[in-house]
């Protein structure tokens, strides 16, 4: 598939696939973090140092176009809930159902009759998107991370 951009040149549309040992999840994630004023350290997402170990029982997405990665999605079992986890799209991804496409493949894994996730409140694009996709705004929580990052809680099911 391939749409244009306004510039009119023609891209390729982003591969979703599984992460493979060597893509830069971590450099993409700190770009994101980067754009939003936030403060990417590697003590408060140690389960990017080593995603194959921290996601081995779960389900950890890429998606790729050719100028690399341009978007994350994971999925994890918490107790009999999945969890979704590290949702980001970068800025040339955004508005064409990339997050959507993802976040569907990850509700897709497992059989589970509730999925949730946190996200930042700075990602108000992010939460239309759970909100049209069915999933209830919960309460925020304060992380105790660098930035004192607020999340807020969301689920489906």
């Amino acid at each position: 598939m391939r749409h244009e951009h306004q510039e009119n040149h023609v891209h390729e549309l982003p591969t979703i696939r599984s992460w493979r040992t060597g893509d830069d999840v971590a450099g993409h994630i700190a770009r994101i973090y980067a754009e939003f004023g936030l403060c990417f350290d590697g003590a408060f997402e140690d389960d990017l140092m080593d995603v194959g170990h921290a996601y081995a029982r779960g389900l950890f997405l890429v998606a790729e176009d050719q100028d690399g990665l341009v978007a994350t999605a994971a999925a994890q079992a918490n107790g009999g809930v999945r969890l979704v986890r590290r949702m980001y799209v970068a800025p040339r991804g955004r508005r064409h159902g990339l997050a959507r496409d993802m976040l569907r493949r990850c509700m897709a894994w497992g059989d589970f009759a509730r999925t949730e996730l946190w996200s930042d409140v700075r990602f108000r694009g992010a939460h239309a998107m759970y909100q049209a996709e069915g999933f209830m705004p919960g309460p925020c929580r304060v992380l105790t991370d660098p930035d004192r990052s607020v999340e807020r809680y969301f689920a489906n099911g």
